[in-house]
Formats: C-alpha cells, structure tokens, sequence
C-alpha cells in the first residue's frame, strides 16, 4: 500500500513539473514575439487574415505582438478599437475586454475612455483572437492640446503654431465627434488638439468646431457689423451665411449707431437662424472722439472714408474698421468700437524697417559710441482711453484691443468681397454638388454648379440646402494662371 501511494505521489508531481515546463515553454515563446527596443514590428497584413480555432482565455499581459500606431476609432458597444500603424498607414481593428490594461504617458493606469482618438501609442495584442491587451500611449508622442489661431497651409502640407512649423502626413487622420472627415473641413475657428512624433503630425482631433448662423430680416443692419464674441467681425451682407465657433457667445448686430445683442448657443454643425426683424434695436447713439496720432502728418480713415483728425470726430455706436497710413512708416489697420459718448484713441506708427536701417546706420556713422538705447529706434503704440486719462480701461476699450489687426490682416477680411466683385481672367468652379446654396466667407454666390473669380489666398466655402446639413470647407487659392474646380460630397439628409 505505501510503495503504490509513493508511486501515484510521485507521477502526481511529475505531471505538475510537466505543466509547469510547458506553461514557461509558452510564456518563452510569446515573449519571444514582443518588440524589444521600442522597435515597430508591422504586422498589419495578418491582423486581418489570422484566424483560429483555439479557444484562449484571455490572461493580463500576454500577447504575440507589438505596434505603434494612432487610435482611429473606439466603438464600446463592438468593444473594438481601429489602429492605424505609424509606418505603413494600413489599419486594423482590434476587441477589447474587461482586463485589457490601458496607461497613460506616464505609466498611470488609466481607462479605455481616457484613451483619446488620435493618440499614439504602444499596442500589444493576440493575433490569433485579434484581442488588444495592452495600450499606452506613446512616450515620446507630440500633443499640442486645445489649439487656436495656428494656420494649416494646404500647399506645403504644414501646420503653423505659434513659431513652430510641423509637416502633415499624407495619411493624417481627423476626426471630429468621434468622425472621420477631411482636412479641408477644418476651419480657422475650430480648436484642435493635434498628435504627432517629432516634427510630423499623424492625428488632428477638432475639440470645439463650428457651427453656422444665417440673419434673418437684417435689411436695417445691411452694410454694418456682425460681431459674435471676440472670435468673429464680419461685414453685413444680403442673404449672408456666416461660419461661427461652437459654444455660447454674446453675438451683437450694428449699423448706423444702433445695435442689438442676444447670447446664442451654436452648436456644431449645425444652423441657427436670427430673426433681426424681431428684436428691439436700440436708439442712434454717437461718440466724440479726439485722436491723438504721431506722426502728425498721418492720415486716418474709418470704414473707407479719410477724416479730418484735427478736431473731435463724431462717430456712431458700434464698431468701425480704421486704417491709419504715413510716408515711411508701417500702416495700421484696426478696429475699433465706440460705445461711449467720448473717448482718446492715441496712435504711434512705428518706422519701416528700411527707414529704420538707413537712420541707424547714419547715427552709428556720426556717433560711434552711441549706445542701443540711443538709436532712435519708435515702437507702435495705440492707446484708447477715457478723456480724464484713467489707467484703467473700460471693458469696451479692452474688447477693442483684442480686435486689433494688422494690415495684412485687414484685407485678408476683405478679400472675399474682391474675389465676387473682380474681373479675374482665371475661374474657380465649383461643379458639385449640384443645386445647393453656396457661401464664399460668409458671401453669398448663388446656386451650384457656379464660377467665381481666382485671386489668392484662403477662404472658406460653404454649401447649403434645405433639409440637409450645411456643410463647410477651407480652399486654398494659389497664383498658378490657370482654372480650379472643386467637386464637394453629397450633402447628408437631416433625419427628422
């Protein structure tokens, strides 16, 4: 009896020991298929060709491979994620479940939710269930979070923030609420965050976009100013149609002194009508201004029209566009708002760099030891104040700074009335879709399939029509003498 329970103890322990050798043999084996060196092994062609019988369990931190890719799209009620690899572009989707590990930059255990779309990151998965394991995001990933007033050349394929100039990848993928669009429906308004490695961005995920705002009735308000927060100024059209940034603003209409203002929400994609002829337009009001301007010799003009600065000005209420010019210096061009019955509005042009040049290399000439502070040198300075002088600005002159704008500027604001009005040899085209109303910044151009003039430079176009989702798109206009056409996506129904 004891030799044969000896004998059964000991086949018991040679089957764990065998157990044991094949799970380590296995472990070995996976193991052996993961990326060490943070190298990318690109194995898209067998995400989607590799199937198995095999029923697996899925265990916490076993996997057969390894990727860097950017997060496509998360569907939670599929429980799957679509991948789209760094090197190749090629894309494959991949199921989650309940012990899928997900970490942040930082290595923080995070959730699947805080994963964003658009992320680079490292993921590891089983190919044979096609079962993502693991996913963190990328150490070295660039993000740039919540961006505004960049620029995105459509030409160079290059994004501008601030002083940094980042490449575009032929394959970026954009998203906006968890959709995937053209980089063309990207409007300067919207707020991005963008995602990339090194100097190339791969993701650009739209966190606030646009929505649309159509007036209403506004005869009264033809050829005045639309203002919605501080994020648009736009000259009163007939039959306008103006791109506005989704949220919450104060959004003012006025002409000739009066004015009227409503808080509006917009949301994204969508068109809110205004109906001007409803509202309760407040009385003319004027402003005596007095401008202060150096040098004195400048000439200043307000919406086109050269004033006489040597005496207090009457201007009305409301917002006007000021241009101020001077032989040898750079021009100033702004706006301003009145809403006060008097105000000071000190200008100080700065000198052209040329002019500034010859100056300086003529004191340098006549004066050897001067030093930098003596070199005559003028910054540009514009001042708003009160008549009594006071420090602190009201919140009127505060709003007035953040509209400042250069000249360059300036006429990019009217450039879209130039494109209508000119007589440019050369055509945009706009072939499709057929029947729909088109915008050009705002301007209405009439029904689709139409032609407007080419004249360089960026403009949003926009296309409506009842019953379907309005729809905008940013064009990039070049100096090349030739025709451009444009053929747009279908407008999507509105489901009722």
């Amino acid at each position: 009896m004891d030799c044969k329970r000896t004998k059964g103890i000991n086949n018991s322990i040679l089957n764990i020991l065998i157990a044991v050798f094949m799970f380590l043999a296995g472990a070995a084996t996976i193991s052996g298929c993961s990326i060490n060196n943070g190298a990318v092994n690109d194995q898209s062609d067998a995400y989607a060709d590799t199937a198995s019988n095999t029923e697996y369990q899925s265990t916490v931190g076993i996997y057969d491979s390894e990727d860097t890719a950017l997060v496509v799209k998360k569907d939670y009620e599929a429980c799957t994620i679509q991948f789209q690899n760094i090197g190749t572009s090629r894309r494959y989707t991949l199921n989650f479940d309940g012990v899928t590990q997900a970490y942040d930059k930082y290595d923080q255990a995070v959730s699947l939710q805080q994963i964003e779309e658009g992320s680079i990151v490292t993921a590891r998965f089983y190919k044979p269930k096609k079962l993502l394991t693991y996913v963190k995001v990328y150490d070295d990933c660039l993000n740039l979070n919540e961006i505004s007033g960049y620029g995105i050349d459509l030409k160079k394929g290059t994004l501008t923030v601030g002083d940094g100039v980042y490449n575009i990848s032929g394959h970026v993928v954009v998203t906006s609420d968890g959709k995937e669009v053209d980089l063309m429906d990207v409007n300067p308004m919207d707020v991005l965050s963008v995602w990339g490695y090194k100097n190339m961005i791969y993701a650009i995920n739209i966190k606030h976009g646009h929505g649309y705002l159509r007036l209403l009735n506004n005869t009264y308000f033809t050829g005045g100013w639309l203002e919605v927060g501080d994020r648009v100024i736009s000259k009163i059209t007939e039959d306008m149609l103006v791109v506005v940034p989704e949220g919450t603003f104060n959004v003012t209409a006025s002409n000739k002194g009066s004015s009227v203002t409503q808080q509006i929400t917009f949301p994204r994609n969508e068109e809110l009508a205004w109906n001007l002829g409803e509202v309760e337009i407040t009385v003319v009001q004027k402003g005596v201004i007095i401008f202060t301007v150096s040098p004195a010799n400048a000439k200043v003009t307000i919406d086109g029209k050269q004033i006489d600065i040597s005496k207090p000005v009457e201007l009305e209420y409301g917002l006007h566009q000021m241009r101020i010019t001077a032989e040898g210096y750079d021009s100033l061009g702004q706006y301003i708002k009145i809403a006060e019955p008097s105000a000071n509005i000190d200008v100080e042009l700065e000198k052209a760099q040329e002019e500034e040049k010859q100056e300086e290399s003529s004191e340098t000439l006549e004066n050897s030891d001067s030093s930098d502070e003596n070199s005559g040198s003028t910054k540009k300075k514009t001042q708003y104040n009160k008549p009594d002088d006071s420090e602190e600005a009201s919140s009127e002159n505060s709003s007035k700074e953040d509209k400042k704008e250069t000249e360059s500027e300036s006429s990019e604001r009217e450039s879209s009335t130039s494109v209508v009005s000119s007589s440019s040899k050369y055509k945009v085209h706009i072939d499709a879709p057929s029947g729909v109303e088109a915008y050009l910044d705002g301007n209405y151009l009439g029904i689709t399939p139409l032609e407007f003039d080419k004249v360089p430079g960026n403009y949003v176009v926009t296309l409506r029509k009842t019953g379907c989702q309005t729809r905008s798109y940013t064009i990039q206009l070049d100096e090349e003498k030739k025709d451009v056409n444009y053929s747009f996506a279908q407008l999507t129904e509105i489901s009722e």
